[in-house]
């Protein structure tokens, strides 16, 4: 591959630890890999240390020992992916496993992070560990979490945008119609509240900001996606935000896009309170947004 070649490719890091959490982020990966063009960068993150845990499955015999452990599990994450997928293999060495994965996505410039979550537990999709809840915190790039054992979706099918009623929204808004313009699927701006639904002048100020953003070549995607009835503005009541969540309409394939934190510095990722309660009750794949995101799939 050439190095323009090599600058211009859409890259995802997937972490990658030999359990169902790293099959899971696997899985997802190849559904989003056959649905847009991007290469694979399966990870495994070596601990600085040689005290290895087995929180982390990784064995405590020496060196030599640990890197052979580590690359027949990177030979396996990579026997995973079919051969219509590009993807290969990275171990990186770093303090922990969310800094690993952020320093590999940062030299990569990959468009975000695809991690599993943990196991699902009664009235909880995803289950946040210690891994997520760091680069939900930190990641600079938008972190992808893959539902334990449903993660396998096949094409995708429509991206839906979860935002709340106040304003703040811009990064959020704008990656999603980024990368339903991009994927040509369609798109659902879903403005999760607690009492009634959108005003009509609140829908036209949301429409209009989605067919402006990012320029005239996006604008005017974005706007026969409105016109062609491809993209809409929805909301959803619930007495709170879990309940409202719990009564969306999902398709199979679909991806929800919600937003950080206002609370989010240097425009990372910080998933705040309302984050985390959707998170409890989404069952579709989550790709949280940095506040200033320029990414998109």
């Amino acid at each position: 591959m050439s190095q323009d070649a090599a600058a211009t490719t859409r890259r995802l890091v997937v972490g990658y630890i030999a359990t169902d959490r790293g099959r899971d982020a696997v899985s997802l990966a190849i559904s989003i890999a056959r649905s847009v063009e991007i290469e694979l960068v399966v990870t495994i993150v070596r601990p600085e240390s040689s005290n290895f845990t087995a929180g982390n499955a990784i064995p405590q015999d020496g060196t030599g020992i640990v890197e052979q452990q580590l690359d027949e599990w990177l030979d396996e994450a990579l026997a995973l992916i079919p051969d219509d997928v590009t993807a290969r293999g990275v171990i990186h060495t770093a303090a922990n496993e969310s800094i690993g994965l952020m320093e590999v996505a940062e030299a990569e410039g990959a468009l975000g992070i695809v991690i599993g979550a943990r196991a699902t537990t009664l009235m909880r999709q995803f289950r946040i560990g210690t891994v997520a809840s760091t680069l939900l915190h930190a990641s600079e790039v938008p972190v992808i979490l893959a539902p334990s054992g449903n993660s396998d979706i096949g094409p995708i099918s429509r991206i839906t945008a979860l935002f709340g009623a106040r304003p703040g929204a811009a990064s959020l808004i704008g990656a999603a119609v980024q990368t339903a313009a991009g994927l040509d699927v369609d798109l659902r701006l879903l403005s999760l509240i607690e009492n009634d639904g959108l005003l009509e002048d609140e829908v036209q100020e949301i429409t209009e900001f989605a067919e402006e953003y990012g320029g005239a070549v996006l604008a005017g995607r974005a706007k026969d996606m409105f016109e062609s009835g491809r993209a809409r503005v929805k909301s959803q009541a619930g007495a709170d935000i879990e309940e409202a969540a719990e009564n969306v309409d999902w398709l199979p394939g679909e991806l929800a896009f919600i937003g950080s934190s206002r609370l989010g510095r240097g425009g990372k990722v910080f998933a705040g309170a309302r984050a985390r309660r959707l998170l409890r009750v989404l069952p579709v794949p989550v790709v949280v947004v940095p506040r200033r995101s320029a990414s998109r799939l």
